[in-house]
């Protein structure tokens, strides 16, 4: 006998409380006040999470992703069961980033919109399934004003296998024992008498349903969904609407819940979006980032000419040189981000988009409402044909757009194009042995990249070194023209294109700026901090390695800019010195791996005209980059004779530094670095010299010719 309690959720506004229904507590609807005005809410308190059965459908998807624009919250997170898939690749809508099981059809798929991963960490875990999808937040300060520090949703679609008493997705899966706030929800396909009170259900149903309800009640999870709340809706035959698409959360998020409402409209599916809203789990947001690209150059002009760096501190310590770095720095990073307005996240429409397709979609939901209301055959035919003409609309309105983009393609344009037509792979994220949180991973990951070596110790005091020329703008203005306006800034986000235009206006900001470090041969602290994005390697057979993945350091630009001037002094200094090998071709002007390869060529070909035998070896340096080692560096510099300015601005560079890893879910805490070069720094000549040396006498026998294009 199952007790069951119905609460009148549809027409009233309750305060949120929880009601017993047989053993599982159920939590009661309460409505949200319709928002006032046209278009998506910002809402920076809340965090709203849509559920949806796509269907397989691209259409439905559209729609779904369309009619957000009528919520009275926009939602931060789109969680999808049957996504439509088109050769492993899933559609895309503006301002949102995809996660889904990395196979060739995936069940189950995540979409975060970008503001939100902006400002919270988010680890997706597949669980070696297709129809399984975990998101984990984790974050160093507590989540949603409690004590706890973890998050975690899990997204299932659980479809019948050849034993009907069994799912694809087990009751374990779903309700697990964690001790921090749980979600669960998606297309379970289960039937029971505790969330659809009115249906008589078959002795199969009951049965196969029964384990995942007494697991959630072992548990202690709580169903969200209001008894007797449909959530399909067939709009074809005599099957009567069922509530399948099922929601849970655990003790400690229980508290949190606001609400659970299925207020958006009709997508195409015989599913009905499901919104739940919990409060924000932090209202410490990120401020936006500016938009250098906008800077009010006209305004800043006199601003920036009479602009006047401080003084140097006579004989400074390292902390004292940091600290007026530092100051001078913020303090014109402060008058430009004064003059450069910041970037407004905004809710794109998908570019074909018409308003014909608007009128389209909200008769479609006209129609689609009143056949759920009225259920009648005539109802259902309306319904039936509005869908049709509105998603016929849609792919003419993608194909027109379409057509018209591939007329007006240029060449630079065609790699977009390719991108369109094939879409993007999916991104693998690390996914560790016996590292089961973002902490332990980003740990992992650090000790591969950089392993420990021993810190560097700066000196006491920093005196200008008499042999070192002074800086003048005639090398400050080839650094930056060297620059790429399209190269990633480092954590202070801001680009070359700002520090040419500044140099510009006032070129003696940059020398005054520079021109203490260059004397003193050092680096400063705030210049040191970098974000390591961790790519993976492609054609990897297993991504369960740090081994599978490489690292990409971005550090300020200004850093690269006395780099760039630092390095040109000292190829100069180590060429005139002997400390390159002749056929060195990589990290010098004017030669690069091309000349190498027809340096080969060339060689290989004089060999083979007397019918000589020919082979080469081709050796890699593996890690070359991340193990140079600073005491060793500065060791073969000051034995090479090199000036010890340029000794120790090197040595300085490398010491101490912070690096911060980027991937998804990583915890985005600075750690230090003792060791290795950034890839692709201007500093790189310094591996050149590093390298150890190549006994000649055992190749020369052999008519051997060495090359480095590293």
């Amino acid at each position: 006998m199952v007790s069951v309690v119905l609460s009148p959720w549809r027409n009233q506004a309750l305060p949120l409380h929880l009601a017993i229904v047989g053993f599982v507590p159920v939590m009661n609807n309460r409505p949200t006040p319709p928002h006032q005005g046209q278009g998506p809410a910002p809402a920076p308190t809340l965090l709203s999470i849509v559920q949806h059965n796509c269907l397989g459908s691209w259409n439905v998807f559209l729609s779904l992703f369309e009619s957000f624009k009528e919520a009275t919250t926009y939602p931060s997170i789109v969680l999808l069961q049957d996504p439509p898939v088109n050769k492993a690749h899933l559609p895309s809508f503006n301002g949102f980033k995809s996660f889904f099981p990395p196979v060739r059809k995936p069940r189950v798929a995540a979409y975060l919109h970008m503001s939100f991963l902006s400002n919270y960490t988010m680890l997706p875990r597949f669980k070696g399934a297709d129809d399984v999808l975990a998101l984990d937040m984790s974050s160093n300060e507590p989540l949603f004003n409690t004590d706890f520090h973890s998050f975690r949703i899990i997204n299932a679609y659980s479809t019948n296998t050849a034993d009907h008493r069994v799912h694809s997705v087990s009751p374990e899966v779903l309700f697990p024992n964690l001790g921090f706030p749980l979600l669960v929800l998606g297309d379970l396909n289960i039937h029971n008498p505790l969330s659809d009170p009115l249906r008589h259900l078959s002795c199969r149903e009951i049965s196969s349903s029964t384990p995942y309800f007494e697991k959630a009640a072992e548990s202690g999870f709580a169903r969200l969904n209001p008894p007797g709340e449909y959530t399909r809706f067939p709009l074809v035959g005599t099957a009567r609407p069922s509530v399948i698409d099922l929601s849970f959360a655990n003790p400690p998020l229980l508290p949190l819940v606001k609400s659970w409402e299925a207020s958006l409209p009709s997508t195409g599916s015989d599913h009905i979006p499901i919104t739940i809203t919990l409060p924000a789990p932090s209202l410490n947001q990120k401020p936006p980032p500016p938009r250098w690209a906008d800077t009010d150059w006209e305004t800043l002009d006199s601003i920036v000419k009479a602009f006047k760096v401080p003084a140097v501190p006579p004989c400074p310590t390292p902390p004292q040189l940091d600290e007026w770095m530092s100051e001078s720095l913020n303090r014109l990073v402060a008058l430009l981000k004064e003059h450069t307005p910041v970037s407004r996240p905004s809710h794109h429409s998908k570019p074909w988009w018409t308003p014909h397709l608007s009128i389209l979609r909200r008769e479609y939901h006209k129609a689609a409402r009143a056949a759920r209301k009225h259920d009648s055959p005539h109802m259902r035919e309306i319904a039936g044909s509005s869908k049709a003409g509105y998603f016929k609309a849609i792919k003419a309105a993608k194909s027109k757009h379409w057509s018209s983009f591939l007329l007006t393609a240029t060449p630079q344009s065609l790699w977009t194009a390719k991108r369109f037509a094939y879409g993007r792979a999916q991104p693998r994220f690390p996914s560790l042995p016996g590292a089961e949180t973002p902490q332990q991973m980003n740990s992992v990951l650090l000790e591969h990249f950089f392993p420990p070596k021993e810190p560097f110790s700066p000196p006491p005091r920093l005196r200008p070194n008499r042999s070192a020329p002074p800086l003048t703008t005639d090398e400050i203005a080839p650094a930056l023209s060297k620059c790429s306006a399209t190269s990633a800034p480092g954590p202070d986000g801001i680009p070359y294109s700002t520090w040419k235009q500044v140099n510009k206006i006032n070129p003696s900001i940059l020398l005054h700026i520079l021109s203490p470090l260059v004397l003193r041969g050092y680096h400063p602290a705030s210049l040191k901090s970098s974000n390591g994005v961790v790519l993976d390697k492609p054609g990897k057979p297993s991504y369960e390695s740090p081994s599978s993945f490489r690292i990409i350091v971005l550090i300020r630009t200004i850093s690269k800019v006395l780099e760039r001037i630092i390095a040109a002094r000292l190829l100069a200094a180590a060429r005139l010195r002997g400390l390159l090998h002749p056929n060195q071709c990589g990290s010098l002007p004017g030669l690069s791996t091309y000349d190498a390869c027809l340096t080969l060529t060339n060689d290989v070909r004089t060999l083979q005209r007397p019918r000589l035998k020919v082979s080469s070896l081709f050796l890699d340096i593996k890690a070359g980059f991340d193990n140079v080692d600073n005491n060793t560096l500065a060791r073969i510099l000051r034995e090479g004779g090199i000036p010890s300015y340029l000794v120790s601005w090197p040595s300085s560079f490398l010491g101490e530094r912070s690096c911060t890893l980027i991937f998804q879910g990583a915890p985005g805490s600075p750690a230090p670095v003792n060791v290795g070069a950034p890839q692709g720094s201007p500093i790189s000549i310094s591996k050149s010299t590093h390298l150890p040396p190549i006994p000649h006498e055992a190749c020369e026998g052999w008519g051997a010719k060495l090359s480095n294009s590293s």
